[in-house]
């Protein structure tokens, strides 16, 4: 079985061909995601690599109990904004224009996906958030420092798929 990070990094560059312009992915707990954009933003080459991203938070359990893998994940799409617009910017100049239709085409993706399995009649089973508070207030870490960057965000929680075991030999001989 191909490792969930793997499905989901492929996913996500399928994601940004389609939108476009670079949308990034990384994998991690918040801790490390924030310290990974921190490290980002401070070289010219990948600072500019920084947003849009889509992360998907770890530790996730993957239920191998029967020939398919079940997984409950949680991601969040990410975009830099800034401190002083209001709501009504936020949703014109972040979520219609950017947030909105990158969701859209990581759902997309996530149902085209040969390693995920396509019976949930066309619907990607997740809770869906729309998140303009941190663009306002900032985003603290589990650890207590803030994260450097305003950022609104989609969050999608209880992402509920079954993963495929696909066969892949490779070039062994």
């Amino acid at each position: 079985m191909k490792p969930v990070n793997d499905i989901f990094a492929d996913i996500v560059k399928k994601v940004s061909k389609r939108y476009g312009s670079n949308v990034s992915f990384l994998f991690g707990d918040w801790a490390y995601i924030s310290n990974q954009l921190t490290l980002w933003g401070k070289s010219p080459k990948t600072s500019k690599l920084k947003f849009p991203i889509i992360c998907l938070y770890s530790p996730f359990t993957e239920d191998r109990s029967s020939a398919e893998t079940e997984v409950s994940l949680e991601f969040i799409i990410m975009v830099n904004t800034l401190k002083g617009y209001s709501n009504e910017d936020r949703q014109k100049t972040s979520f219609e224009q950017v947030l909105r239709p990158i969701y859209n085409l990581f759902l997309d993706e996530i149902k085209k996906d040969i390693n995920i399995v396509r019976s949930y009649n066309e619907v990607v089973p997740h809770s869906y958030i729309e998140n303009y508070r941190y663009g306002r207030v900032g985003v603290i870490g589990e650890d207590g420092k803030p994260f450097s960057d305003f950022i609104d965000a989609i969050e999608m929680k209880n992402v509920n798929l079954t993963i495929k075991e696909v066969k892949c030999y490779g070039n062994r001989l």
